[in-house]
Parts: structure tokens; C-alpha cells; sequence
């Protein structure tokens, strides 16, 4: 298992830098922060109202697994 530890520090950067580049979505925010070697248009352009559904229904899923 992975260390929980290491998710406060990587929300606080991520929420510092963000709040910093508001015109940015996440998903934006994320591609130029790993710049991957092969684009990734599909994450890029997600807009963030999108990648919040997406997360909320992992959450259940996930939630109802652990049942």
C-alpha cells in the first residue's frame, strides 16, 4: 500500500498552483505539470465539471465494493 502521507502535500501544491492559474483545468494543469511524451488531448481538454462526475462515481463504486 501506499504511503497517505504523501496526499496533503501533493492537494496543497496542487490547490497553491491552481488558485494561482484559474484559467487552467485540472486536467491542463496536470498535462503541463507531468508533460508526458505523447499527448494526451482526452485528459488536456476534460473540462473540470466532467472530471467531477467522474470522481464522484468512482467514489461510489469504490464504496460499494468495500460492502
Amino acid at each position: 500500500m501506499r504511503n497517505s502521507e504523501r496526499i496533503p502535500e501533493i492537494l496543497s501544491s496542487l490547490e497553491r498552483i491552481w488558485k494561482d492559474n484559474p484559467d487552467f483545468r485540472l486536467g491542463q494543469l496536470l498535462m503541463v505539470a507531468i508533460r508526458p511524451k505523447n499527448p494526451c488531448p482526452e485528459v488536456f481538454y476534460k473540462e473540470d465539471d466532467e472530471i467531477l462526475k467522474g470522481l464522484i462515481e468512482f467514489e461510489k463504486k469504490m464504496k460499494s465494493h468495500k460492502k
